[in-house]
């Protein structure tokens, strides 16, 4: 059997394909499908994808399954990389998302600072790595600001499909240094699919909020508690061709469900209210049905959670202004809000006009970077 964990292969009797994960037997192995899913194939049943043309020499490699510790089990340990011909064909910084853990999570482009001890977030070493929660390929430069004279590169490689890679391990002293840069993201596929414009994303930390036990959430694409910046929503990414109608119209259905399921609408959309607005009601009523067994410390958790998420969708996709409805209540809510605004740059807070919401409400305005 010729397969081997990082091989792309696609299906003999079937549409699609996806990344070997696993080699479960001689016969047998594990692929991880685009939808996100580990599935187990018949060897006999795959074809390995060999690289084709000049360009396919930057993402032909082999990449380390890395699967966080306490999500595997002894059944379910994953097979060791087979060595390398050669000390150039293996990246040891890049291994999977473990993605059946990265369900809810919008498919995207994010930046993870990652304590290196989780008992101890607040000090110590961090880990950062740029995550690739996407099926395309992605080819990355990355640079940091210089004493405000422009940017200096630090690093550039190529991120496989629903990938991570280690960027940096850095000391708390470093954070000032690291906390205000630049990704730029070119996305890649060696099949038809949605030709994605480039992403461009800036971004500014505040280095207090690396020391804030609450900044580090629980990011499940990599298992770890992390601060994580979204640098972009694929759906931000999409071009639609001029010849829209001509593409389609050589689709059959599966493959138009399929394309339609790569755009999925930005996380802050179902709340926009004109083109760069959004309004978002953060009363628990609001945003589950049933939350008769939460506490009062899970419903403030939650809705800060949700708080965060629309904030930075609606950052990364260029919205000028959000208000978020807090209610009245005994204002809990409101000054975790006001709290969190403090870790994020270029952000302006202002009351919500009284006439409409009363008390119960703040408006904040985005100035994006230009």
């Amino acid at each position: 059997m010729d397969f081997k964990p990082g091989d792309k292969v696609r299906f003999l009797n079937e549409q699609g394909g996806g990344i070997v994960t696993r080699i479960l037997s001689n016969t047998m192995v594990n692929v991880a499908i685009e939808e996100g899913f580990e599935v187990p194939v018949m060897a006999h049943e795959l074809i390995k994808i060999e690289p084709q043309g000049a360009a396919d020499r930057f993402f032909d490699r082999q990449i380390k399954v890395d699967y966080p510790a306490h999500l595997q089990t002894p059944a379910a340990q994953p097979a060791q990389a087979q060595p390398a011909e050669s000390a150039d064909e293996t990246d040891d910084r890049i291994s999977y998302l473990y993605r059946q853990s990265g369900a809810g999570i919008i498919e995207g482009i994010y930046l993870a600072f990652v304590p290196k001890d989780q008992k101890w977030l607040i000090s110590g070493n961090l880990e950062i790595y740029i995550v690739n929660n996407t099926g395309y390929e992605a080819l990355y430069t990355f640079s940091l600001a210089e004493d405000g004279k422009g940017y200096a590169g630090v690093d550039y490689d190529v991120i496989p499909a629903y990938s991570k890679i280690h960027i940096e391990t850095i000391t708390r002293e470093d954070l000032e240094s690291w906390a205000d840069g630049i990704v730029q993201v070119l996305f890649y596929k060696n099949e038809i699919s949605p030709v994605l414009s480039p992403l461009h994303a800036a971004f500014k930390i505040k280095p207090v909020r690396f020391y804030k036990e609450n900044s580090y959430q629980d990011f499940r694409l990599i298992g770890h508690k992390s601060v994580v910046v979204n640098l972009g929503d694929l759906a931000g990414q999409v071009v639609i061709p001029a010849s829209e109608a001509a593409l389609k119209s050589g689709m059959d259905p599966a493959a138009q469900q399929k394309l339609s399921a790569l755009t999925p609408q930005a996380l802050i959309d179902k709340h926009r209210i004109s083109a760069t607005e959004a309004e978002v009601d953060l009363h628990i009523s609001a945003l589950k049905d049933d939350y008769s067994d939460l506490s009062n410390n899970d419903i403030l958790n939650y809705q800060i959670s949700y708080f965060t998420k629309m904030l930075e969708s609606a950052i990364a996709h260029n919205y000028v202004k959000i208000t978020f409805i807090h209610g009245i209540g005994n204002g809990t809510l409101k000054s975790a809000i006001i709290s969190h605004i403090g870790d994020y740059e270029n952000l302006e807070l202002r009351n919500a006009p009284f006439a409409q919401y009363g008390n119960g409400a703040i408006d904040i305005y985005i100035r994006q970077n230009n």
